[in-house]
């Protein structure tokens, strides 16, 4: 009975010693003391704009993050070098409308791919083919596609394409970016839109998109029926929430020549992502999570706000 006794006592002055300790330490190591073993760090890669010019140089404090409306606490870490970025090409026979663009967007690409990436190349019709794995010379991903052949297969399996893409890209580490060189049309896949959508906030992966068809919304525009219309809207608004979702974007030019530019302008995202890193227990929870990221800076006491390209949230 005496030793139980000693031994309560002496638990609780371990306790008292602790709470002590605790209090002894500044409010921010504090917190950082307190685990949630349910949490995970997390990532969120986000571009900054003011008038379509991106803004870089911004500090933590030139952000606030929320999800679900509730603040969170974060830290700016500078993103993982190198990236793993995969180029996803639309390849099929009844895709010759897209066949310059395709062509321009290549030679964009070879121009202004970022060294020192990780690059790959993938293909698609009817089935998705890895053509190059991950390389950080970009001039293998021209070369082996310029030694592509004739596409047999005319189906168009974009959704189904984009799953896998994302499954794959989600098993690797680090940063992760799908760039889709696609029409967004689809033709018969096994995948709902709903399954990508819903894969896209599962995963941790920006997509970007040059969308092909710059004959169909340019000089052909005025010769399209209303069901193709209807067709090639549908087609530029899955593309936009790929984009839209993951904190990208999806350019849609009206000249093949305007190609080049588009892939500039996605590698220069790339080079000036933003990166918060933040504890949460919501993915994988099944629900969605809203995500909600503001971007400021305060001159002469005025407060001017960007704007933010940043994944929706997850899932």
């Amino acid at each position: 009975m005496r030793h139980a006794t000693n031994h309560s006592r002496f638990e609780g002055l371990r306790q008292i010693a602790a709470v002590l300790t605790l209090a002894a330490i500044p409010g921010g190591q504090r917190l950082a003391a307190v685990v949630d073993p349910a949490a995970e760090s997390v990532s969120l890669y986000l571009n900054v704009e003011k008038n379509g010019n991106l803004v870089t140089g911004l500090a933590a404090g030139n952000f606030r993050l929320y999800q679900d409306g509730q603040h969170q606490p974060f830290r700016l870490e500078k993103p993982e070098e190198p990236a793993s970025v995969a180029l996803l090409v639309e390849h099929s026979a009844s895709s010759g409308y897209f066949y310059d663009d395709i062509q321009y967007a290549m030679q964009g690409f070879l121009k202004h791919g970022i060294e020192g990436h990780w690059y790959a190349l993938a293909t698609y019709s009817h089935t998705l083919e890895v053509r190059t794995d991950f390389t950080k010379q970009t001039g293998r991903i021209t070369e082996e596609y310029a030694q592509l052949g004739m596409p047999l297969s005319r189906e168009v399996d974009t959704y189904d394409a984009v799953y896998e893409m994302l499954d794959k890209l989600g098993k690797l580490p680090g940063r992760r970016i799908l760039v889709v060189i696609g029409s967004g049309f689809d033709t018969f896949s096994e995948r709902q839109l709903d399954d990508v959508k819903k894969k896209v906030e599962s995963e941790n992966v920006t997509v970007f998109v040059a969308g092909l068809g710059s004959l169909l919304r340019g000089s052909y525009s005025p010769f399209l029926g209303s069901t193709e219309g209807l067709s090639l809207m549908q087609a530029q608004a899955f593309l936009q929430m790929l984009s839209g979702k993951t904190g990208g974007f999806a350019w849609f030019p009206r000249m093949s020549n305007a190609f080049p530019d588009v892939m500039q302008g996605i590698m220069q995202s790339i080079g000036t992502q933003y990166r918060l890193v933040y504890e949460t227990r919501v993915r994988g929870s099944g629900k969605f999570h809203k995500i909600k990221v503001e971007a400021f800076r305060v001159v002469n006491d005025k407060r001017e706000n960007f704007k933010v390209l940043v994944r929706e949230g997850w899932r």
